[in-house]
């Protein structure tokens, strides 16, 4: 299971967490690439993903998120920093069809966290919207 860290608060059992970096299409690339992640965490009576996903333009909508993905070893492949995100997209979904029984899968959130230049006023240079640093190798393949 990979690792989220929103602002310094842990989540647990995170479900399925996917790193998306788009640069536009065949015919244009994006001057500034869209660089997201896409988590899926338990539901619990903690609301402060739903209160981030409804925050106003402001301070409170912009936050810290840090994505470790593992490997095989449960070692830490890659870690992930988006330093200024925010909730793009967010969805509460219950017993959703197809996930076997109800006690399976049970309820989950599907957030979609994009991350956004620090200062408006900064050119994009590759590492002030999303920083990835390498973990440790997989044992026996060094």
């Amino acid at each position: 299971m990979p690792h989220l860290t929103v602002q310094g608060k842990k989540f647990n059992r995170v479900l399925s967490a996917e790193v998306q970096i788009t640069h536009g299409d065949a015919r244009e690339a994006m001057q500034i690439p869209i660089m997201q992640f896409v988590i899926q965490i338990p539901t619990d009576n903690d609301v402060m993903i739903g209160e981030w996903a409804l925050s106003p333009h402001g301070p409170k909508r912009w936050k810290t998120v840090e994505l470790q993905t593992l490997d095989r070893s449960r070692k830490v492949n890659h870690t992930w920093t988006l330093h200024k995100a925010y909730v793009h997209s967010f969805r509460e979904v219950e017993f959703p069809p197809q996930s076997g029984s109800e006690t399976d899968q049970g309820t989950y959130y599907e957030i979609v966290v994009r991350g956004t230049l620090l200062h408006n006023n900064l050119d994009y240079d590759g590492q002030n919207i999303l920083k990835l640093v390498a973990g440790e190798p997989e044992p026996g393949t060094e």
